[in-house]
């Protein structure tokens, strides 16, 4: 009897223990790993992040690589591809030639002009110059411009398109007798002396201007009593380290040997397009950049180191015409889905051969920048494409959305997150994993090396999954 209730009190106590140790390896694996949890504490920088992206997104990257040399040999695209995603470099190269009668190949630092992708950074301009309390967008454009024979027409109305200047180029075309191009304060001049009708009443009306944009680099030269190029470089290029890029303009001896020039196709050769007489301009075109730079701008764009996030805003709304009718034009930028998750900030550009595309994924933070210098007509097909492919998801998302919240939040949070999402039923890419812990041994970031090594080893134990512990069959084993 004795012998009978001492077993009975040992299976009680088995029990009991057996109770309190799942309690504590449940509590571990939802939460502390059993010790392999640690808290965030390295800073990975950009060079790091963009080659874990490499191996994180190697599905896309490959797509991405095959579609475009499919456009490069079918298709004929000769320029240079960017494609950031999540904020991260996931893919730069060049197909073809910036000499396609010599065979010169294009390199990833080649530097092509952007066309009417410049105005975002002539719209910056005139932001940065607001923010430093030299102007209201609202000021009228006499005020800096007095011999302008236009009443009523606001530096808001120049960035919008709504102001309803007459066209330079064709100004220009008729006026100018001078072989050297004009610069921006001889069109001031010519506009000034002509006296051509607006095209609608200021603030009526929405049409895109290249006028306008000339006027605001005008503006931005008389406030700063700066060369156009030099306040661009000063206040943007040199802060961004955008060392490939500059504005240029053929009225001006700031000669640039080193960018592109444009092409066309005649029947099946090249011929180059040769500076016109409305090449001296700027504000609406002429400034040259590569992907890589035009990737560290978006970047800025993101951290507020030129404006705050309040000033750059404005830039991305639309502008309301009569309180009326909207149209999705902010400042430099034409909006995309702005009441959605999904807004798109963007531009094209078109001039003397180039072709230029820039698109920001704001929900995202990613970005697609094509530039081709033959007058190709392939862009928004090559945009529409990747982004397709960015949004595709591939059999190795639960794998980059795990380690990618560890690097955020530590892998407490992102074991617990993990679970949440999956139920504990999603297999991970231990051989993706074991790369990206390669990479930070190579960087010398233990720490979350280490974090990502105990995780796989509690994956390979089927740790990750909460029913893998099964308490009553546990119970069972003990007590029978």
């Amino acid at each position: 009897m004795k012998l009978f209730i001492k077993s009975i009190y040992l299976k009680a106590l088995i029990i009991a223990t057996s109770i309190i140790t799942i309690a504590i390896l449940s509590s571990a694996i939802r939460s502390n790993l059993f010790g392999a949890s640690v808290n965030k504490t390295e800073t990975l920088s950009n060079n790091i992040n963009n080659e874990i992206a490499q191996v994180l997104y190697s599905e896309k990257v490959n797509k991405i690589d095959s579609f475009m040399h499919i456009r490069s040999k079918r298709y004929g695209f000769n320029g240079n591809v960017l494609v950031s995603y999540k904020g991260n470099l996931l893919y730069n190269n060049s197909f073809g030639y910036s000499d396609p009668k010599h065979k010169e190949k294009l390199q990833t630092e080649s530097i092509f002009q952007l066309a009417s992708v410049s105005k975002q950074f002539t719209a910056m301009s005139i932001m940065i110059l607001h923010e430093n309390g030299k102007l209201n967008y609202d000021d009228n454009i006499k005020k800096y411009l007095p011999t302008l024979p236009y009443d009523n027409i606001t530096i808001r109305m120049l960035l919008n398109h709504t102001s309803g200047l007459p066209n330079y180029m064709w100004l220009v075309e008729h006026y100018w007798k001078k072989k050297t191009p004009p610069y921006n304060s001889d069109i001031i001049k010519l506009m000034s002396k002509y006296e051509l009708s607006l095209y609608f009443k200021s603030g009526s009306r929405f049409v895109y201007s290249n006028t306008g944009y000339v006027v605001l680099a005008s503006i931005v030269e008389k406030i700063s009593k700066m060369k156009f190029n030099e306040f661009v470089n000063k206040e943007i290029f040199v802060p961004l380290e955008m060392q490939n890029s500059f504005v240029y303009s053929a009225a001006l001896k700031n000669k640039h040997s080193e960018k592109l020039t444009g092409y066309r196709h005649w029947g099946r050769n090249y011929r180059i397009i040769p500076e016109t007489i409305n090449d001296g301009a700027v504000g609406d075109k002429g400034i040259y950049s590569t992907t890589e730079d035009l990737y560290k701008w978006d970047k800025a764009l993101y951290s507020n180191l030129l404006i705050s996030a309040k000033t750059l805003k404005e830039a991305f709304s639309p502008v309301k015409i009569n309180n009326k009718y909207t149209i999705p034009y902010g400042f430099g930028f034409r909006i995309r889905n702005n009441d959605t998750n999904n807004k798109i900030v963007y531009h094209h550009g078109r001039w003397n051969g180039f072709r230029t595309s820039f698109l920001r994924y704001m929900h995202d933070t990613s970005i697609v920048v094509v530039l081709n210098n033959t007058s190709s007509n392939g862009n928004t097909l090559i945009t529409k494409k990747l982004r397709q492919i960015l949004n595709t998801d591939t059999d190795s998302s639960n794998t980059q959305n795990l380690i990618i919240d560890v690097f955020d939040n530590g892998s407490d949070i992102a074991i617990s997150n993990f679970i949440k999402k999956t139920e504990g039923y999603s297999s991970i890419d231990t051989n993706k994993i074991n790369k990206v812990i390669d990479i930070l041994n190579k960087h010398n970031k233990k720490n979350t090396s280490e974090e990502l090594r105990c995780i796989i080893e509690k994956y390979k134990n089927g740790e990750l999954n909460p029913l893998q512990i099964n308490n009553y069959t546990l119970l069972n084993n003990i007590m029978f």
